[in-house]
């Protein structure tokens, strides 16, 4: 495919329109920004296409993104490729086996892990077509000393929760032109899987950090005890943060070491997520120092703790706490299927396909993060104290 470089850009202009398009709920910047970035990946792959044609050769195939399918991923690529071709793609589409493999939704899922540092900490869990996901909340309690006559007194029954995501949908929407369809079948899973991985690492990136709640994730900066509006959670009431010293540090990280019932728990680090922007102007200044041999040593915090940066934090603020206390999960569910819509056309000959995932995420408690306010984070400044002694 093109230079890595090149599609690196192509990624992060991507997210930044989809996060305005996101913010502003039009649909059609939506579209507008799938459209944009779909363009660049066509063109990369019908190229590597025109260089490479020849070969057989599995591994150089790789290194271009092309990888070795499945008899059952094979089989749904020319299924796809044929109901696509279709005069009516529609009724080919629904007269077909063309429910997503799950292995598909495994590779795409690696993919993100790769490309996006953050989703691959949360270690998103694919529930193969389930939409009810069990979990514990890791909260411990002691067993009850007593006769053994007496009566168990401890139920682990309020540590255990399920999430219900049947209708939480995150939906791709996949421009297909034709001059793929007439690729060999990995082409067109290397086209899907670009444009459906970026698609849903940044429509998870928004919903596990700021989504509302209603018809998505619970996300990070939410209140869980808060007055919840139609289905929609409060921002969580942001805490200031103007320093990365020591004591202001600490003094945030130790919100974390206790329990929304109270009860303390161990921190042992802490996973701070920013915006790129902030990460460059507010986070490195905060947190690096010159050392004595004239070089600059950064990420340099009191308290041991991952940066993590994600365009859809916004300026401004941030999200402080563990990664490990947030549930993530993600399924094709039973009806996992590609659909066909011609309610939008992105380009000429091309026709729209849209992939729907079902998927949901909230922190286990209330107190697993903090919302952090350092639009006022001041840079490191490194104090000298000189101390006079008496002559003798």
């Amino acid at each position: 495919m093109k230079n890595k470089d090149f599609l690196m850009q192509q990624r992060k202009a991507f997210a930044q329109k989809f996060k305005d398009a996101l913010d502003s709920k039009d649909e059609g910047q939506i579209v507008e920004a799938f459209e944009k970035y779909a363009e660049g990946i066509q063109q990369s792959l019908l190229d590597t296409f025109n260089e490479i044609q020849a070969t057989t050769d599995s591994t150089i195939l790789a290194k271009r993104g092309i990888r070795q399918l499945t008899s059952i991923e094979q089989k749904f690529y020319e299924n796809v490729a044929t109901a696509m071709k279709s005069l009516y793609p529609k009724q080919a589409l629904s007269n077909v086996d063309l429910t997503i493999p799950q292995t598909i939704i495994d590779t795409v899922l690696t993919d993100i892990e790769q490309n996006h540092p953050l989703l691959a900490a949360l270690n998103i869990q694919n529930t193969f077509g389930s939409v009810k996901w069990i979990y514990s909340d890791d909260t411990k309690q002691l067993a009850a000393w007593g006769q053994i006559t007496t009566k168990i007194t401890q139920e682990l029954s309020e540590t255990i929760h399920s999430l219900e995501f049947s209708t939480n949908k995150l939906t791709a929407f996949i421009p297909v032109p034709k001059d793929l369809l007439d690729l060999a079948p990995g082409y067109l899973d290397a086209y899907v899987r670009a444009i459906l991985g970026d698609a849903l690492a940044y429509g998870l990136e928004n919903g596990i950090i700021c989504g509302t709640g209603k018809n998505m994730p619970i996300g990070m900066c939410k209140d869980l005890k808060g007055s919840v509006q139609e289905g929609v959670y409060p921002d969580k009431e942001k805490v200031s943060l103007k320093g990365l010293d020591v004591t202001s540090y600490c003094a945030a990280v130790a919100k974390l070491a206790k329990t929304e019932s109270g009860k303390a728990r161990i921190v042992p680090a802490v996973d701070l997520i920013v915006n790129p922007q902030d990460y460059i102007s507010k986070i490195i200044p905060a947190t690096t120092v010159l050392a004595t041999d004239g070089s600059y040593k950064n990420n340099i915090f009191p308290f041991p703790t991952n940066v993590y940066q994600s365009e859809m934090v916004t300026e401004g603020t941030a999200i402080l706490g563990m990664l490990s206390r947030y549930a993530a999960c993600l399924s094709t569910g039973k009806e996992g299927k590609l659909d066909y819509s011609d309610h939008y056309q992105f380009l000429e000959d091309n026709r729209t396909y849209a992939i729907k995932l079902y998927g949901t995420g909230r922190a286990k408690d209330n107190n697993s993060f903090i919302f952090l306010d350092i639009s006022k984070l001041e840079p490191l400044k490194l104090s000298v104290v000189l101390e006079n002694q008496a002559a003798e």
